[in-house]
């Protein structure tokens, strides 16, 4: 692939503040160093004879809860291997113990399968206060126990840090599994893959609205390239944006009420910004240059773009109103397909410097660039809402699958496994499924 899609339709884009105080929420490095020492014990069947299959659900359980918080830039998680000793209740830890091993907190549970329901109690006990700092329970399908953990997970993340965990987040991406370019919604580690639209055409660009309810696409499957929106609840589609020409590139405004997107009505490429409501429009770049991909700022009173005005493809930032346009990027002879850190601070994007495209990211005021890959093709960045997590696509194994890291380029992990291409990853806003 090596962008040569994105080439062809250029899609570019960039991101400035003009008052950065007002955009930076908690700057990355505001995350130290010291890590918060947890274990996660399996959950333990309440049954008077547990079976094996019993006892493999605990497992899974903590599992994935473990490594949940194995991927936040919060923990540090104690193999079981190293337990001390084996807890089923809070009434058996014995503090002095895990003190020794430097755990500060233990994940512990019990489950129960009730007919067609799944029985979860978890909770989070504070080894230096030696008390409970959290209990749910939680009651679903068994078929969901994959959520049910991930909810387990964000809790203990919200309870330990006051930060919101991203477990329950989804990712939309592009796959040609069947033969065409189609949009698949995955959970954000890449289970419950779920193929969105049927239209054996191509479709390509796909970004969550801020509420987590839809996503905008492009695709060719009237034979223009229209811009749809694919509601989650309903399972329906309707049309942004049908001019004639491009309609691609939609990026939703942080408050959902606009859509920046790429059209070719007027002959060339521009971004314009659509009121989603009344769907009044707003051309706000006017150069003969191909500006493209709009990105807003998490304040939505700037947009990043990408643009070949200087002669490459370069990236830039501009009001919401287009003007007070800036040059960011100076390094790298192709720079793509930025996306703005949700805490304003960081910009990531995909930059072509050894032949090959890397993620990188660099300062919405042009300081401190980074690259973050050196293995194959990495491109299309999205940030999830924690601000900490980069997903991106990679073709560093032979075809493309979507990986996620940290922010820094660590803990790089690979959430899609097949035979196909799957690209384009957006990273949706926060979920709280219900299970109570």
């Amino acid at each position: 692939m090596k962008l040569t899609h994105l080439i062809t339709i250029s899609l570019i884009i960039c991101l400035f503040g003009t008052n950065r105080a007002q955009d930076v929420w908690l700057s990355i490095s505001d995350v130290g160093a010291e890590r918060i020492r947890i274990a996660v014990m399996p959950f333990f069947p309440r049954v008077e004879s547990p079976t094996e299959e019993d006892l493999e659900m605990g497992r899974k359980i903590s599992e994935i809860i473990y490594d949940d918080l194995a991927f936040s830039p919060f923990f540090t998680l104690l193999e079981s291997q190293f337990f001390p000793q084996t807890i089923q209740d809070e009434d058996d830890i014995a503090p002095f113990q895990w003190v020794s091993m430097g755990i500060q907190a233990i994940v512990l549970g019990s489950f129960k399968v009730s007919g067609a329901k799944l029985k979860v109690d978890a909770r989070l006990f504070s080894v230096s206060s030696s008390k409970r700092m959290y209990r749910r329970k939680l009651e679903e399908k068994p078929a969901q126990l994959r959520r049910i953990a991930h909810a387990i997970s964000d809790d203990v993340v919200k309870a330990l840090t006051g930060e919101e965990g991203i477990a329950q987040t989804q990712i939309a991406f592009i796959s040609n599994r069947t033969g065409h370019k189609e949009l698949y919604i995955c959970d954000y580690d890449g289970y419950y893959s779920n193929r969105i639209t049927y239209t054996n055409s191509l479709i390509f660009t796909p970004d969550w609205s801020p509420d987590g309810f839809q996503v905008s696409f492009t695709s060719y499957s009237s034979g223009n390239a229209n811009l749809y929106a694919y509601d989650i609840l309903s399972r329906e589609q309707t049309i942004l944006s049908d001019l004639p020409g491009l309609n691609v590139a939609g990026a939703w405004s942080p408050d959902g009420r606009r859509l920046a997107f790429v059209s070719t009505r007027d002959g060339n490429s521009e971004i314009y910004v659509m009121d989603v409501r009344t769907k009044s429009l707003k051309r706000i770049t006017f150069n003969d240059a191909i500006d493209t991909s709009p990105s807003w700022s998490p304040n939505g009173r700037n947009i990043a773009f990408c643009s070949d005005r200087s002669g490459t493809p370069q990236i830039y930032i501009m009001d919401e109103e287009g003007g007070n346009v800036h040059r960011l990027t100076f390094e790298g002879s192709f720079n793509d397909q930025p996306s703005w850190s949700p805490r304003g601070d960081i910009i990531a994007f995909a930059s072509r410097t050894r032949g090959q495209f890397d993620i990188a990211i660099i300062d919405p005021t042009g300081g401190n660039l980074t690259y973050l890959t050196s293995i194959g093709n990495n491109e299309h960045p999205d940030w999830a809402p924690d601000g900490y997590h980069i997903v991106f696509c990679s073709d560093r194994l032979g075809r493309y699958q979507l990986y996620a890291m940290l922010w820094d380029g660590t803990q790089i992990r690979r959430i899609t496994n097949s035979i196909s291409d799957n690209i384009s990853p957006a990273w949706s806003s926060r979920y709280r499924w219900d299970f109570d």
